[in-house]
């Protein structure tokens, strides 16, 4: 029965953080990009946050919650832009935006790009990390848990038999 319990707690734990931000970005080719927001699991990512930000200057050049349906359809910036999906702490999806049709009127440096799409990875190293690292301690904390039964219960039963000497 107790490694029944363990095991429905791994499991458990597990899939608590068994879930990733997934962003789709379609070029409509009339100068609009769909933005499609959605979790692993299946889950709408409704009040989501999507951002356009520039990769010339860094500002915020368009800003919305997902609506109801979880996709929005976004004017192409006539700059060189990446495209952030925040859906909450460790949820952040950033993708590098589609070209308007007669192409870009700036553009960033390919250092400066390359600089803010590599701290974005960085932040999906880390989030990825964590969620391995919680794995292994609730792991842990089952084994220690199924370990820690199963001695007492033969320490149990070994003062039981000296008792009944």
């Amino acid at each position: 029965m107790k490694i029944k319990s363990i095991l429905v707690f791994l499991l458990l734990s597990i899939s608590l953080n068994a879930h990733t931000l997934l962003m789709d970005v379609i070029d409509n080719e009339d100068n609009t990009i769909t933005v499609v927001g959605a979790f692993s699991t299946g889950e709408k990512t409704v009040g989501a946050l999507v951002k356009l930000e520039s990769l010339v200057s860094g500002e915020v050049l368009f800003q919305k919650r997902l609506p109801e349906e979880s996709e929005l359809t976004i004017e192409i910036p006539k700059e060189q832009y990446q495209v952030v999906l925040d859906g909450g702490p460790g949820h952040t999806v950033v993708k590098e935006g589609f070209a308007p049709l007669e192409g870009f009127a700036k553009k960033a440096s390919m250092e400066t790009s390359s600089k803010k799409l590599s701290q974005n990875q960085q932040g999906t190293i880390v989030n990825t990390s964590v969620i391995v690292l919680f794995s292994i301690a609730f792991i842990l904390l089952a084994l220690t848990l199924y370990f820690s039964a199963r001695n007492t219960k033969m320490l149990t039963a070994q003062i039981k038999s000296k008792n009944l000497h």
